[in-house]
């Protein structure tokens, strides 16, 4: 993959040198009008900055950007350059171009060939079903994920999703450490409850997995308001 990442720099720098030569000599007046760079230097520019700069948490989810680029230059890539060279040369390099793609594609197909879980649908139904006891302005505790089944029902809870928030450019470090101290129980977990402004703490799969070693003081000092196979929710502001 990294040669192949080589491979394609390489030739999408030498069609941009390449590109930008042919129009400058063409004419001045008419460099920013030539079809080819008006497409090839905006690729490039957004190619630079995905490589400079992070959108999101993951460095990987610049991705989505960098797609972009690659679509927009392949095809001149393939009529200014490729196209012109010898048919061996044209195989050899499309090739190397191409085939660490299909081989990943495949790979990926043939991992995920029972699909790819995002939700389990009876249990967002179910738990839709027993939220309409709670005010819509009701925020929880939660883990923060994309998926978790209290954002698939419209419900408000702390944070949200952090992904989200990394790339509206919001400073949620602390808000975060907070959540982290009351899911874990830390000692000042009322206090990190009353200061994220929250009353209900929802504990389902999501919280099992990622604070299994959460101490639970809440199941002793706080009340139970509901229990069922997806979770169980307390009432913080409930010590009975």
């Amino acid at each position: 993959m990294k040669r192949t990442r080589l491979l394609f720099a390489s030739l999408a720098i030498l069609l941009i040198a390449l590109c930008v030569w042919r129009a400058w000599k063409k004419h001045e007046r008419t460099f920013f009008r030539d079809q080819v760079v008006a497409f090839v230097l905006p690729a490039t520019a957004i190619f630079v900055f995905a490589g400079l700069f992070r959108t999101a948490v993951w460095d990987w989810d610049n991705i989505k950007l960098i797609i972009w680029a690659y679509l927009i230059l392949l095809p001149f890539l393939w009529r200014e350059l490729i196209a012109l060279w010898p048919v061996p040369i044209r195989v050899g390099i499309c090739f190397a171009l191409f085939a660490s793609g299909f081989v990943s594609l495949f790979g990926g197909l043939a991992a995920g060939k029972g699909g790819f879980g995002f939700a389990n649908r009876a249990e967002v139904d179910a738990i839709g079903v027993d939220l309409r006891k709670f005010p819509v302005e009701t925020r929880f505790a939660a883990y923060p994920t994309y998926n978790h089944p209290l954002l698939l029902n419209g419900r408000k809870t702390v944070l949200g999703y952090d992904g989200h928030l990394f790339s509206q450019g919001f400073d949620y470090g602390k808000p975060l450490a907070q959540l982290k101290s009351l899911m874990l129980g830390a000692p000042e977990w009322r206090q990190a409850a009353r200061q994220l402004g929250v009353r209900y703490l929802f504990w389902g799969s999501e919280e099992e997995m990622n604070y299994g070693a959460s101490t639970r003081p809440w199941e002793n000092g706080s009340r139970m308001v509901m229990t069922r196979t997806w979770g169980t929710i307390y009432d913080l502001e409930d010590t009975r």
